[in-house]
């Protein structure tokens, strides 16, 4: 397998472009702290440490929207095996590379290290937060003259502003808009993707992200972006920030990347 290639953010809008136009299938991903603790389940992790960890306390606590939305609850075996095979088949996956503790990226390369995962690309995460803002006209292009699907729980919020402040000047066809909640509803969600003709998915559902971003590059050959709290900037406008961003990542120094 070829090693690893960091890219930064304009990269990762060009490979996604590259896609779009000559219709070919692509799954861009992120592990982050809460999927690397899925996959950490007894390989990683015992039991004990797991199901101790105050990450299996907020996934269990059931919410269902906000930073502690997690859609899944430990320990949870099947959840395990599917995120792992969706991430040993993306294309491109995203982590935390800037903060290296078992919190951020240090906890995601044990991960790797116990499946003998080897992504051919990888990017800061977080720059999933600033794409839209960042690469403001590549994120655009990839936008313009496009039938899109959106997946999350907050899909047609993100829709309604697409459409109010993008569309006249874009002309994209929002296709559809599917709701997920939690693990249980991809069977529901799969079924629903097949009704729709679409070139591009933008995703926004946690852990199940991983799951139906690669099932869709896979089985349907469409580009499906996981992206994450970005979302909520196709509505908001504005860059979704909190403590972890401002203190420790640093809002300009994503811009940058």
């Amino acid at each position: 397998m070829a090693r690893t290639k960091m890219i930064n953010s304009r990269k990762l809008m060009d490979k996604i472009l590259r896609a779009l136009k000559h219709k070919k299938p692509l799954s861009v991903i992120s592990v982050g702290a809460t999927e690397s603790f899925v996959m950490a389940q007894y390989t990683v992790m015992s039991e004990e440490e797991f199901m101790n960890h105050p990450e299996a306390y907020i996934a269990n606590q059931g919410m269902k929207s906000g930073f502690e939305h997690r859609g899944i609850r430990f320990p949870n075996i099947q959840t395990r095996d599917e995120v792992v095979e969706a991430v040993q088949k993306a294309d491109i996956i995203g982590y935390n590379t800037i903060v290296q503790t078992m919190n951020g990226g240090q906890l995601t390369e044990k991960v790797f290290e116990a499946y003998k995962i080897k992504p051919r690309y990888i990017f800061e995460a977080n720059l999933r937060r600033v794409l839209m803002f960042s690469q403001k006209e590549k994120f655009e292009k990839m936008l313009k003259d496009k039938k899109i699907l959106l997946i999350s729980s907050i899909a047609d919020k993100a829709k309604e502003g697409m459409e109010t402040t993008l569309k006249d000047k874009l002309d994209f066809d929002i296709v559809g808009t599917i709701s997920i909640f939690e693990y249980e509803e991809i069977p529901r969600v799969k079924e629903e993707i097949a009704n729709y003709d679409f070139d591009l998915c933008l995703i926004a559902a946690g852990t199940n992200a991983l799951i139906l971003a690669t099932h869709i590059a896979e089985k349907h050959g469409k580009v499906a972006i996981d992206i994450g709290s970005g979302m909520n900037s196709l509505y908001t406008g504005e860059v979704v920030t909190d403590e972890w961003l401002t203190d420790i990542i640093g809002l300009d120094r994503l811009m940058e990347m």
